[in-house]
């Protein structure tokens, strides 16, 4: 097995014992966070591993203190799910997919957390917590 991928394999493995990390069915959803922003918008990150046989989607984003919720690629067009292939790292992160929060109903600062609920096709839903850093 490649190095990196053992580390990132390596890293999914022990997310049940790791803080900021959630599990619904059989995908592992790492430490979500967010940039800090000075207007109504923000992007949310997250490394996910679907575990299962078959592939999976992360279908959509619910976010309460946002007007929208949406996926984006890394040329910035918004897409409506993003694929997650069994047994391969996904990270949603800077400069690649990501997900989008506009319309927050304050700014964002390093330190505060936003309630989101992550909902996948085959998965299920999980509510999880971006801490923005």
């Amino acid at each position: 097995m490649r190095p990196l991928l053992s580390l990132v394999l390596a890293f999914f493995l022990a997310l049940p014992a790791a803080a900021h990390s959630y599990k619904t069915g059989n995908v592992l959803i790492g430490h979500v966070w967010a940039a800090p922003t000075a207007g109504n918008a923000t992007e949310v990150y997250v490394p996910l591993l679907n575990r299962a046989p078959q592939g999976d989607q992360l279908v959509s984003v619910l976010a309460p203190t946002a007007q929208a919720a949406a996926f984006s690629d890394p040329a910035n067009k918004r897409i409506g799910a993003i694929d997650l292939p069994p047994n391969r790292p996904v990270a949603l992160k800077p400069g690649s997919f990501r997900i989008v929060l506009a319309g927050l109903d304050r700014p964002v600062r390093v330190g505060d957390k936003i309630k989101l609920t992550l909902v996948f096709a085959r998965a299920g839903q999980v509510q999880v917590e971006a801490l923005v850093e």
